[in-house]
C-alpha cells in the first residue's frame, strides 16, 4: 500500500502536508451545520473548504496525481504527459460502481471502485489554459481502484490487482445489432459521466457528450478525425472490472444517445433491465429490457429499448423500432414515438424490495408548460421524481408517479417543498443512489456556479416516520460539484468534482485551491469518505 500505509489511524487534523502526494486534506470546517425546523435560511453559501455534516467524519481516498500504478511519478501538475496520467487518479471523477469481490484468504476486506473521469478542461487542466489534446485523452475515460479495510479505515492499494485505467488509448469490444454495421472494435473509451454496479456483478459505463472529444482528439490519432469514428461512440459499456484484462464491451442494444445517469435491474424472471437518462435540458428516459437471462453474457446484446411518455398517474413505456437506425438516432426514434421530455434528467437509484425507480432532474428554466412530474416552468433549480412500477415489476407497461421534491432555497424560490424538520435545501440534484437503511443519498451539480449555494451530498428520507425529511451530510469548496456516492461498511464514499472550477476560473486562478490551499498546487478532485461516528 506504500505512503497510505502512513495514515492508518491518523486524524486529518493532526497530518501535517509533506509534499504534492501526501493525503491530508486541509480547509474542512468541522463546525456541525444548524439544523432548523424548516430549512429558511441561506446558510450554504460556498466557502474555500468543504464542510462536514454532524455525525460524520471526513477521510481522503484519492485524489488527483494520485498514483494508482507501481510506475506512477510524482504529480508535477505544472507539467503534465501523457504516460504521467495514464498513471495516476485523474482531474475529474464520477463514482460509478462499487464491487465487491470474493473473501481473500487472509481475510481483508476489499471492494473495487469503478470511477468515470468525463472531462479535462483546458482552462482548469493546463497553465495559460493551452490544450494538450493528447494529455487530455489520457486524463479522461474511467479508473479502477483497489480499496482495502485496514486499521478501521479504507485505503487505496497502490498497484492493486484490478487497478488501471481506461482512456482513450483502450481497445473497446463493440457487439449487438449496430456492430455489425459499424464494426465490432474501437479504440477508446470517452466521455462517459454516469455508471452503475449491475446485478450480475459487472459495471456499466455510460458515455456522454462524445462529439467535442472527437473534435478535441482529432489531431491525436486513432483515426478520430475520421467522421466513421463518431458512430462507434456514444454507447454504454459494459466493463467486468473484477478481471483486469477484460476488454470494455460498448452494447448496442441499448441505444446511441449522450447519458447523464444510469441504473440496472433484473425482472422477476432473471432478465437485465437498463434505465437510462439523456443528458439535455429536455432529455428522454429510456428503458432496456433484455430477451435473456441477466446471467447469459449476451444479455445486453438483445431487447427491447423504450421510453417513457408522461402520463396524468406516472408514466407509460412506448416501445422503439428494432432497427439500426432507432438504435443509433435513438432520440429521434424516442421523439417520434410520442416520449415524453424531462426537465434535465439526471441520475437514477432503484430502490429495493417495491422497485421504486428515483430520477434527479435539474430544471430546465425553458419550460413554459408544467406537468405532473415537470411542476415548475422556467425552473433552474430541479426536482426529484418518485417512479413505482407495480408489484416491482421492472418491465410493467405503466409506472406510477409523483415528485417527492421540489428543489431551491426556500427563503428566495416559490414551490419548493420541503418537509417540516428538514436542515438543509438543495439545487440542480445531479447524483442518486439508494443507502443500506432504503435512504436517498442525492448529490448536486450546479456546473461550478455555486453564487446561490453550495453544492453537496443530502439524505433524503424515503420510509419511516419523516418520509422525504431532508439533511445534510457535506457541503462542497466553492466550484465543486458531487460526482455520485457509494457505500462500503459505515463508509460512504462521494467525489468532490473540480473544486475551484466557477464559471470565471482558470488553473492560474482558480476560486480556490482546496485540498491542499497551497498556492503552487491547483484544486483537486478528490474521493472522500464520510465516516459515522
Amino acid at each position: 500500500m506504500k505512503r497510505r500505509d502512513l495514515l492508518n489511524g491518523l486524524s486529518l487534523a493532526t497530518l501535517s502536508l509533506t509534499g504534492a502526494r501526501a493525503q491530508s486534506v486541509l480547509g474542512v470546517s468541522s463546525a456541525p451545520l444548524a439544523a432548523a425546523p424548516t430549512p429558511t435560511a441561506p446558510t450554504q453559501a460556498a466557502q474555500q473548504g468543504d464542510t462536514v455534516g454532524p455525525g460524520f467524519t471526513r477521510i481522503v481516498i484519492a485524489r488527483w496525481g494520485d498514483a494508482l500504478l507501481p510506475s506512477a511519478p510524482p504529480f508535477t501538475p505544472n507539467a503534465l504527459t501523457a504516460e504521467q496520467v495514464r498513471t495516476q487518479f485523474p482531474y475529474d471523477a464520477v463514482i460509478a460502481a462499487i464491487i465487491t469481490p470474493p473473501p481473500a484468504q487472509d481475510g481483508i476486506p476489499r471492494l473495487v471502485m469503478v470511477v468515470a473521469d468525463p472531462t479535462a478542461p483546458a482552462r482548469m487542466v493546463f497553465p495559460g489554459g493551452v490544450d494538450n489534446p493528447a494529455v487530455a485523452g489520457r486524463l479522461q475515460g474511467a479508473s479502477v481502484l483497489n480499496l482495502q479495510y485496514m486499521s478501521g479505515r479504507w485505503l487505496t492499494v497502490d498497484g492493486g490487482y484490478q487497478t488501471r485505467r481506461i482512456t482513450d488509448g483502450t481497445l473497446c469490444e463493440l457487439t449487438g445489432p449496430v456492430a455489425a454495421v459499424i464494426g465490432s472494435t474501437v479504440q477508446g473509451l470517452l466521455a462517459p459521466q454516469a455508471g452503475c454496479a449491475a446485478p450480475w456483478g459487472n459495471a456499466l459505463l455510460a458515455e456522454g457528450h462524445t462529439s467535442p472529444w472527437l473534435q478535441r482528439l482529432a489531431g491525436v490519432g486513432y483515426g478520430y478525425a475520421d467522421p466513421a469514428q463518431a458512430p462507434r461512440f456514444g454507447w454504454v459499456a459494459e466493463l467486468d472490472a473484477l478481471h483486469p484484462g477484460a476488454f470494455p464491451i460498448k452494447r448496442t442494444a441499448l441505444g446511441r444517445f449522450a447519458r447523464a445517469g444510469i441504473a440496472a435491474t433484473t425482472t422477476q424472471d432473471g432478465r437485465a433491465v437498463i434505465f437510462m437518462s439523456q443528458d439535455a435540458p429536455g432529455g428522454f428516459l429510456f428503458r432496456f429490457t433484455a430477451a435473456t437471462a441477466a446471467t447469459d453474457g449476451t444479455a445486453l446484446d438483445s431487447g427491447t429499448l423504450s421510453a417513457a411518455r408522461i402520463t396524468s398517474t406516472g408514466i407509460s413505456w412506448v416501445d422503439l423500432p428494432n432497427t439500426i437506425p432507432a438504435l443509433v438516432g435513438a432520440v429521434d426514434a424516442a421523439a417520434s414515438a410520442g416520449a415524453s421530455a424531462f426537465d434535465s434528467p439526471g441520475g437514477i437509484a432503484i430502490a429495493a424490495g417495491n422497485g421504486t425507480i428515483y430520477l434527479a432532474c435539474g430544471g430546465n428554466p425553458a419550460r413554459t408548460v408544467p406537468n405532473t412530474l415537470n411542476p415548475r416552468a422556467g425552473d433552474g433549480n430541479g426536482h426529484i421524481i418518485a417512479l413505482t412500477p407495480p408489484n416491482g415489476d421492472a418491465s410493467a407497461k405503466t409506472f406510477a408517479g409523483q415528485v417527492i421534491l421540489a428543489a431551491g432555497n426556500p427563503a428566495t424560490t416559490p414551490g419548493t417543498t420541503y418537509v417540516t424538520g428538514s436542515n438543509g435545501w438543495l439545487r440542480k440534484p445531479r447524483t442518486l443512489n439508494i443507502g443500506p437503511s432504503g435512504e436517498l443519498w442525492v448529490g448536486t451539480d450546479q456546473s461550478g456556479d455555486t453564487s446561490l449555494g453550495a453544492d453537496g451530498l443530502f439524505i433524503l428520507q424515503t420510509s419511516g416516520p419523516s418520509p422525504y425529511m431532508l439533511s445534510t451530510a457535506y457541503l462542497a469548496p466553492i466550484g465543486a460539484a458531487i460526482g455520485g456516492v457509494g457505500f462500503g461498511g459505515t463508509t460512504i464514499f462521494a467525489a468532490v468534482r473540480h473544486p475551484g472550477a466557477t464559471p470565471s476560473a482558470s488553473f492560474d486562478a482558480p476560486a480556490t485551491r482546496w485540498p491542499t490551499l497551497l498556492p503552487n498546487m491547483p484544486p483537486q478532485t478528490t474521493i472522500v469518505g464520510l465516516v459515522r461516528a
